[in-house]
């Protein structure tokens, strides 16, 4: 068995609640079969090694029982709470199919409507994409059909983009893609 990795370092930034939009189950704690997973296909990752991970991103208490732990992106809107001018966009999470970009939105009270590129690796990648790191590596994959793959080691990155300026932001809108899963969203305001 694999030695949990540290994680990375966040910066402070409000941590935007995903709760409301969790739709994918993406880890099991035993193998169950799965409609979909991370893939269409079931492939899921193995809770063991994600302790710490599922902590830092605020999982439900049943994840890895199939309850949903991510956001398959399906255009959704995440409202930030109180307004925000925001100067980096977080997100802890993975592609599917290879790796994938998308265009997060954020909507600024004001009606603007600043445009931000992310791109994720896919989970079984060994690199991550431009501008991001490892944010989590579990110790093993289900595969289709629940069986275990111990030479597959899924991992969760984490992407950062930083803006050229500071843009308000009252509600994140995510893009339409849902080879694109996200478990956790931070944004950076400004002065931070």
């Amino acid at each position: 068995m694999n030695t949990p990795l540290p994680l990375p370092p966040l910066v402070d930034g409000v941590a935007l609640d995903l709760a409301p939009h969790r739709n994918n189950a993406g880890c099991l704690a035993r193998s169950l079969i799965v409609a979909e997973g991370l893939d269409g296909f079931g492939r899921a990752f193995s809770t063991s090694g994600l302790d710490a991970a599922a902590t830092a991103l605020g999982l439900p208490a049943q994840w890895g029982e199939g309850e949903p732990d991510n956001v398959a992106c399906e255009g959704q809107t995440v409202d930030v709470g109180a307004p925000e001018r925001v100067t980096a966009v977080r997100v802890a999470g993975v592609a599917s199919g290879g790796t994938t970009a998308g265009v997060f939105r954020l909507h600024g009270d004001d009606g603007t409507v600043t445009p931000v590129r992310l791109r994720l690796a896919d989970f079984l990648s060994r690199q991550p994409a431009e501008d991001s790191t490892l944010f989590a590596e579990a110790d093993f994959l289900y595969d289709i059909g629940g069986r275990t793959q111990r030479k597959a080691q899924p991992r969760i990155w984490l992407a950062t983009v930083r803006l050229s300026e500071p843009a308000p932001c009252t509600r994140l809108e995510l893009p339409v893609n849902p080879d694109l899963h996200l478990f956790g969203i931070w944004l950076t305001p400004d002065g931070s």
